[in-house]
């Protein structure tokens, strides 16, 4: 009986300490991105990382923002509660600083933002310059070496506050949404080329993830039922594929990122000899090529 509860204390200090370790390697690594003011004025930016290491419920590591050619980087600590927002303090000193750089500890939340991926904070400096800027960073693979040399460039920081002012998510939750993202046909009433408002949040998914993007382009593929000729038929798929594709440039999608194809009634996916199957035939399909 001692034995059965000792090996079910030490089964459940395991999970505990198994979960804890996925729940830290989630927060621990790399966060890259900008330091701005509210306004989001690019000439305000600067680019910034946090690489630190969880343990346990204990955060440690640097902090380090680049203004030009100036690099200050702080020592930051915190305890963990909640790993979706907790407050990380700077050091009084920094541990690395160019010549004539201003010293200012700081302190800021580590809270992150489900919907965008990105952690988002107001930065907290008293005296500072950057007092009240808002924090933007992101969880980044790469490895960096924190030396006196800046890291970071001007389309980095143009790149990543762009996202930002377009409301486009982190690159982790952009490959998730990618590698989950479900293609729908979209169906046309006879004889009608005219897109259903039904379909305008499908599409605005579709928009998102193709802005998001940069290397990522989309075929358009009209279709229609066997009901009137093949000529008629290839122009009326002409017609739907073009439908969405303005819609979509609507959104913000350019056009030389859309590739459109009218296969008019030679390729049903039911039999025309239905009602129920001339509906799904006429249809648009999109795919990311």
């Amino acid at each position: 009986m001692k034995c059965s509860a000792y090996f079910s204390l030490i089964f459940i200090f395991l999970s505990i300490s198994y979960f804890t370790t996925v729940d830290a390697q989630k927060i621990s690594g790399n966060w890259t991105g900008i330091l701005v003011n509210p306004k989001l004025d690019s000439s305000s930016a600067m680019p910034v990382i946090l690489t630190h290491q969880v343990v346990l419920n204990y955060s440690n590591g640097l902090f380090r923002i680049e203004n030009g050619a100036q690099i200050i980087q702080y020592e930051v600590s915190g305890l963990i509660k909640d790993k979706k927002n907790f407050k990380l303090t700077s050091a009084s000193r920094p541990a690395l600083s160019s010549k004539g750089t201003a010293v200012y500890p700081f302190e800021f939340n580590f809270h992150f933002n489900d919907s965008s991926g990105y952690v988002e904070s107001t930065f907290s400096s008293p005296g500072s310059p950057y007092d009240g800027y808002k924090l933007y960073i992101e969880h980044d693979i790469k490895s960096y070496v924190l030396g006196s040399t800046p890291l970071f460039d001007r389309f980095f920081i143009n790149s990543f506050l762009s996202a930002i002012k377009n409301d486009v998510p982190s690159k982790e939750k952009r490959f998730t949404e990618l590698r989950n993202f479900e293609f729908e046909p979209i169906y046309f009433a006879y004889d009608e080329y005219i897109l259903d408002s039904k379909y305008h949040a499908y599409l605005s998914r579709v928009a998102r993830i193709i802005k998001s993007h940069s290397d990522l382009r989309i075929k358009i593929v009209g279709n229609t039922d066997g009901d009137g000729s093949n000529e008629y038929n290839l122009e009326l798929s002409k017609q739907r594929a073009e439908a969405i594709k303005d819609y979509l440039n609507s959104l913000g999608v350019k056009t030389d990122r859309m590739v459109e194809e009218f296969n008019g009634e030679n390729y049903p996916i039911e039999s025309n000899d239905t009602e129920q199957g001339k509906q799904k035939n006429r249809r648009v399909e999109i795919l990311f090529i």
